[in-house]
């Protein structure tokens, strides 16, 4: 009796199987369509995490920005890979609608002379074949989910140890590069260990096998490298502007020739988004007063304190007012004369969180018009490995927004 109850036992498994297999269109479906609409309302947050991590917690901007890539490449790659799925999962559901309503497929009698030389396929097969493509489709990312699990997990390490231990940004970097490099070598000139046991014998290793010895070596690799190049105009559009939260140099070309109004200008503005530089209330100006708010970095109360200990000869060179507070590294110019902000307070906006300080600085004496305010910014540079103050750096293009006086 035992072995036919294990017989029983296998028979009813492949059976539940192959019923998985029938109908695993339905959670294919639902379940692509539920992470596509996580991840197209996802790119928002990357992007105001990323800018956070700058502002708030002094990150260096290489870093952020690296993980503001990582995270967008990731997320866009997923969506080609699920709109790629739910498009062939469409054509699919056409297939299955003309099988059923022509089962018996072609009619070459039917047919103009010219077109009944040709083998054409049976609605069946074709419904059978795209299924087995858009079940392949769906299957693919699982091969890359746990690579990029570790891989998040280890950066995130890192980051969390570059903000703890207040290193250079380019150590953490180095460190990570050398280790991807080693475990990557390991695995290809290593003899066999533990560790490449482990990794054969894991999901991933076997989808990929799977892929690889099915579909042929090449044919993985390069469909993968497709998903990748489809997802490229995305990656742009999720980090488009965030060059302007680099706060240590100055603007780019481009952007002093093509300003953004929804990063100057509150009424203009997405609340979602944090500001990267200065930015005023309105480009229209009444009365004498010009209220001005800048974007606040944890970065620049180290430098207000290594300016103010290590570099007052150069200070003096620059005819730069007193530094007491750490919005006193800006400087403000309208047409060539230096204006002097008044008192700074700090304030919070709301659904951002972000910190800003806020002043506002005399215009009295200027006539109506359009006006550009120049912003100059004081920096410190830092010894790359020591992370010591070496010498001062003066920003003068680090910002310039136009406002227009009634």
């Amino acid at each position: 009796m035992e072995p036919n109850s294990d017989v029983d036992k296998k028979q009813d498994e492949l059976t539940w199987l192959e019923n998985l297999q029938r109908n695993s269109w339905e959670p294919e479906v639902i379940i692509s369509g539920i992470i596509l609409a996580f991840l197209f309302a996802f790119p928002s947050k990357i992007y105001a995490f990323s800018a956070m991590l700058v502002q708030e917690v002094g990150m260096a901007f290489l870093g952020a920005m690296l993980v503001l890539l990582y995270l967008s490449a990731v997320i866009s790659v997923f969506k080609i890979f699920f709109v790629v799925h739910l498009v062939l999962r469409f054509i699919w559901a056409g297939l299955l609608g003309l099988s059923y309503a022509f089962p018996k497929g072609v009619i070459k009698e039917n047919l103009f002379k010219i077109s009944r030389d040709y083998n054409y396929r049976k609605p069946a097969d074709m419904v059978l074949e795209m299924e087995r493509t858009c079940s392949m489709t769906f299957a693919y990312p699982i091969s890359l989910v746990f690579v990029i699990l570790v891989f998040t997990t280890y950066l995130g390490i890192l980051l969390f140890l570059y903000v703890i231990l207040d290193v250079n940004f380019f150590i953490i970097y180095l460190t990570f590069m050398l280790s991807v490099i080693g475990f990557y070598l390991l695995m290809i000139l290593g003899k066999k260990s533990r560790i490449k046991e482990r990794y054969g014998g894991s999901i991933m290793a076997s989808v990929s096998a799977v892929y690889q010895s099915n579909m042929g070596k090449w044919f993985s690799i390069w469909y993968g490298f497709g998903i990748f190049v489809l997802s490229t105009p995305l990656i742009y559009s999720d980090v488009r502007d965030f060059s302007l939260f680099f706060n240590e140099t100055n603007l780019l070309e481009n952007e002093l020739k093509w300003p953004s109004k929804d990063l100057s200008y509150m009424e203009y503005h997405d609340e979602s988004r944090r500001y990267p530089r200065v930015f005023l209330a309105s480009e229209f100006v009444d009365g004498d007063l010009l209220r001005l708010s800048i974007a606040r970095y944890q970065g620049d109360e180290k430098f207000i304190e290594d300016l103010k200990s290590n570099f007052k000869t150069e200070l003096d060179s620059l005819n730069w007012h007193k530094l007491e507070d750490t919005p006193d590294i800006y400087r403000f110019i309208v047409n060539d004369e230096v204006l002097e902000a008044g008192p700074w307070r700090r304030n919070r906006i709301n659904v951002t969180d972000q910190k800003v300080f806020e002043t506002v600085i005399p215009i009295g004496h200027l006539p109506a018009g359009t006006f550009t305010l120049k912003v100059e910014k004081l920096m410190v540079n830092y010894n790359l490995f020591s992370n010591k103050p070496e010498e001062i750096r003066l920003r003068k293009q680090w910002d310039e927004i136009d406002f227009i006086k009634k």
